[in-house]
């Protein structure tokens, strides 16, 4: 499976992929306020819920029962991913909704998954983003690692910091994994590494670099220095209520580069707001959100600074 994908094609849409380790820091609401900015300042964006086992964005938008979902593409009732996107009450706005019935899509077959990934780049569209689900599950990973911008989303809460860095772990040896999937004795060597107690006492990805080139394994370093260097993340710090609290992505920045050698850029803070809690509890659409909101600022600005890389 190739691990990004092919942007030579004009026409093909940029991947955003919205992750960060377990719920709670507000990574739909995230997606779906940067997805709605992305369609006001014109861009055709897609949103897709990649929420597999636990799929929600359309209420996030309004939308009680959509009418098509990443079922009917996997069942083939469809044949495109563009047959299943769903209008928005925005312009240039589309979901496609991983509401889902049948319990098996929540962990889909290999082939299942690849369907997906290839078929995503023929969408009609500037961008695609997707709120991936919960969790370091294959899934959850393989989704991330595709997307052309990487994007890591916490709160200051020491968990959810801890989490979004163990999530960004998984996802480097994940794709570490994927790399050396036709070399049996590096792969068990990266399996053993991504045990934080390991018996080869290898704690970060330089000193796992340092033990397979050590291991007459100079051949495929340089690949491998070259494609974790290539994971290039943007953080974002969620629900921030003061100034100190600014400063929790950057504590996920620092530790990300010096232990597993990835390099990030701090994509901004987003406000607390208090109204979007109740207004996800009350079912009412972010995209009715006071434009007021110094979240919705924050997110557009995001936004804005995305559109322009």
């Amino acid at each position: 499976m190739k691990e990004e994908l092919n942007t030579e094609n004009k026409s093909t849409p940029k991947i955003l992929a919205i992750g960060g380790g377990k719920g709670g820091a507000g990574k739909s609401v995230f997606s779906t306020i940067m997805a709605f900015w992305l369609a006001r300042i014109g861009k055709r964006t897609v949103l897709m819920d990649v929420d597999l086992g636990g799929a929600n964005l359309h209420t996030l938008l309004g939308i009680k029962s959509p009418d098509r979902t990443l079922n009917d593409f996997i069942t083939r009732r469809f044949g495109e991913l563009e047959d299943i996107c769903i209008d928005t009450s925005e312009k240039n706005l589309r979901l496609i909704s991983g509401a889902s019935d049948v319990l098996s899509l929540a962990n889909p077959h290999f082939s299942q998954k690849i369907k997906l990934m290839t078929h995503l780049s023929r969408l009609d569209a500037d961008y695609v983003v997707l709120d991936l689900g919960a969790g370091t599950s294959f899934n959850v990973l393989d989704f991330f690692l595709i997307a052309h911008k990487k994007i890591i989303v916490l709160t200051p809460e020491p968990t959810s910091i801890q989490n979004a860095y163990i999530f960004v772990r998984n996802a480097v040896y994940r794709k570490l994994s994927r790399l050396s999937n036709k070399n049996p004795s590096l792969q068990a060597l990266i399996k053993i590494a991504m045990d934080p107690k390991n018996v080869l006492k290898i704690r970060t990805i330089k000193e796992l670099f340092q033990f397979i080139e050590e291991s007459n394994e100079k051949n495929i370093i340089e690949i491998l220095r070259k494609e974790i260097g290539d994971i290039h993340l943007g953080i974002v710090t969620n629900m921030v209520k003061n100034e100190k609290e600014e400063n929790a992505g950057r504590i996920v920045q620092i530790v990300a580069e010096k232990y597993l050698t990835i390099p990030s850029t701090d994509l901004g803070c987003v406000s607390f707001d208090k109204h979007i809690r109740t207004m996800v509890s009350d079912m009412i659409p972010l995209t009715n959100l006071d434009k007021s909101s110094h979240a919705f600022g924050n997110i557009y600005e995001i936004a804005n600074k995305l559109s322009r890389d």
